[in-house]
């Protein structure tokens, strides 16, 4: 109960850190915020929008609407572990099917200081186009642009470096192996920061 109302609570974090879900009726949404936020004022919290949700999905690796469409197959999208690979159903040779002609990959960009990109930007590797941005922002916590990207599978090895156009202008990207921030997911984990603070 929060404010009087049942709230249902759920632990999971697209923002990439230990967080929660919260699940209400509409009409308890104005009494549970000025609650959590009463309570919260002298932890320092704060309020934050959908491009500050974006970023932190990207840092994390998290995909989303931009990277997972029914044009790729999970392989492709790098979500393969979300299917069962060791049952027999409808599409399952499909799902499995290594030969492809794009993956998602995960790039750190660049950044001028002005431009982060839209998402759609062409990426070439030595002067050939090889993809193009899925969804891009600019990541303060990394200090670079984290993107992901549909491209060509021998433009993806972890390291390669590939031109992103964005704004007309080529900026030097790196194809990453792992999510940019906390890469083996530790900080959503409640044990792993109960034994950090002790």
């Amino acid at each position: 109960m929060i404010a009087g109302h049942r709230v249902w609570a759920f632990r999971m974090s697209y923002a990439g850190e230990l967080g929660w879900e919260l699940h209400m009726p509409f009409a308890a949404m104005v009494d549970v915020y000025t609650a959590l936020w009463t309570a919260g004022e002298a932890h320092g919290i704060t309020d934050y929008g959908s491009f500050a949700m974006n970023v932190m999905r990207m840092e994390k690796g998290f995909k989303g609407a931009g990277e997972l469409t029914n044009e790729v197959t999970l392989t492709g999208a790098d979500v393969l572990r979300f299917a069962s690979t060791d049952k027999e159903y409808l599409g399952r040779d499909k799902t499995l099917n290594t030969d492809m002609a794009w993956v998602c990959a995960s790039l750190a960009i660049e950044p001028d200081g002005k431009i982060d990109g839209y998402g759609g930007e062409a990426i070439l590797l030595d002067g050939e186009v090889v993809g193009s941005t899925a969804s891009v922002a600019y990541s303060p916590t990394v200090g670079k642009i984290v993107a992901f990207a549909y491209i060509k599978p021998n433009a993806a090895a972890t390291g390669t470096e590939l031109q992103v156009f964005i704004h007309g202008q080529p900026r030097i990207g790196r194809v990453l192996g792992e999510p940019a921030y906390d890469p083996q997911s530790l900080l959503p984990r409640m044990d792993v920061i109960v034994e950090a603070a002790k």
